[in-house]
């Protein structure tokens, strides 16, 4: 992933793209300039895919009022010489009430197996570790739909919390692998690797997760509101979509 991202850069960059790091945004100004911890921005037309904060964004330009985002976590197990020789991906049938593929296998670029991920539910936007990055606003808000979600048990919420922290337990993320594959032995699955955060969007309303791409647009700005699983993978075709379906049409 990090090499085709470099790879992306790169491309860009010769296209004449400029792409300015550590920068971030902190509020719009105007239809057509935007306040970064860099300094002023202007722009012709903004897109907003923040991912994890793309709701937050939205709402300054008065958009995607009706949802929020909730996080969720992701991690894998790691067979980091695939030991197993897994020779391609295996999913399990997935179930439709939620937007998780659910356990399954993985193999990289690099011959790297791996086994997971989680979908736990996190408390802020960027929980990847103990209370790194913590942020008391959004661990309110997103106890405040999460309880909600709980209570009303919807989409079968309160089982899928319980079995996703279950999957904190190398020997139960294993045992669910086990149903995929005519192995016996994974212990060669033996390192977590880095965990990753789901930008999950919920409609505040109906508190349904969304299983689909949503974009909304204001004067000058489109806003990628729910960029769905697997999102690194469809991300070019989607792309070329948003360049014909509203950036062409506002330009």
């Amino acid at each position: 992933l990090l090499k085709n991202t470099k790879k992306f850069q790169e491309i860009v960059q010769n296209l004449g793209v400029n792409i300015l790091l550590n920068t971030k945004y902190l509020k719009k100004i105007s239809d057509n300039e935007i306040l970064t911890n860099q300094g002023p921005i202007r722009y012709k037309t903004l897109i907003n895919a923040a991912g994890l904060y793309a709701d937050k964004i939205a709402k300054d330009f008065n958009v995607g009022k009706n949802f929020v985002i909730i996080p969720f976590k992701g991690i894998y197990l790691k067979d980091e010489q695939n030991r197993i020789d897994l020779s391609t991906n295996i999913y399990p049938v997935p179930n439709l009430k939620n937007p998780f593929l659910g356990v399954h296998f993985t193999l990289t670029v690099d011959n790297e197996a791996k086994i997971g991920p989680t979908a736990i539910p996190a408390f802020w936007r960027e929980n990847y570790k103990g209370f790194d990055n913590f942020n008391k606003n959004e661990l309110l808000e997103i106890l405040f739909y999460e309880t909600k979600l709980f209570v009303s048990n919807a989409f079968g919420f309160r089982n899928l919390a319980f079995e996703e922290i279950k999957k904190y337990a190398k020997s139960h993320l294993i045992s669910l692998a086990k149903a995929l594959i005519k192995k016996d032995d994974l212990s060669s699955f033996d390192k977590w690797s880095k965990p990753g955060i789901r930008a999950q969007l919920l409609d505040k309303k109906s508190l349904e997760l969304i299983q689909d791409f949503v974009v909304e647009t204001n004067k000058n700005s489109i806003h990628i509101l729910n960029a769905v699983s697997p999102a690194f993978t469809s991300s070019m075709p989607f792309c070329e979509w948003i360049v014909d379906k509203y950036f062409l049409k506002s330009s």
